[in-house]
């Protein structure tokens, strides 16, 4: 075999070693980042949700509506005294005054949700 055959071998050896050796180190600060974001993304959506609730008096209705961007999985669930939201698998959680039916709402629509008798409910 020919030396610069096998140089040529060795050098594209190394190079896809050094790419998949970068890509190892790259990868889970880039997978934490991205839990991280769509955690963060999740309370800020589930503390807003809940603020907007919490600030209702009885015969009170508020406007709920979330967006979405293309390639992100959001929602929100309310189920007793909690909103969950969720965002690309994360969830997090807020505690709110008033009970709540159980829905779970999506991006893009537009809920009414009106006190009555201590207990929240989509109209």
């Amino acid at each position: 075999m020919p030396t610069s055959s096998v140089s040529g071998m060795l050098s594209t050896s190394v190079y896809f070693a050094a790419i998949f050796l970068l890509m190892a180190v790259v990868m889970g600060p880039a997978a934490n980042l991205y839990r991280g974001a769509s955690l963060e993304a999740a309370g800020h959506l589930a503390q807003g949700i809940a603020a907007q609730i919490d600030d209702l008096s009885p015969g009170m209705r508020t406007a709920i509506e979330f967006g979405s961007y293309p390639g992100m999985e959001v929602s929100v669930s309310f189920s007793g005294a909690s909103v969950t939201a969720t965002v690309n698998g994360f969830s997090a959680t807020q505690e709110v005054a008033w009970q709540l039916d159980t829905y779970t709402l999506g991006p893009g629509e537009d809920y009414q949700a009106l006190l009555r008798g201590g207990v929240v409910a989509l109209a």
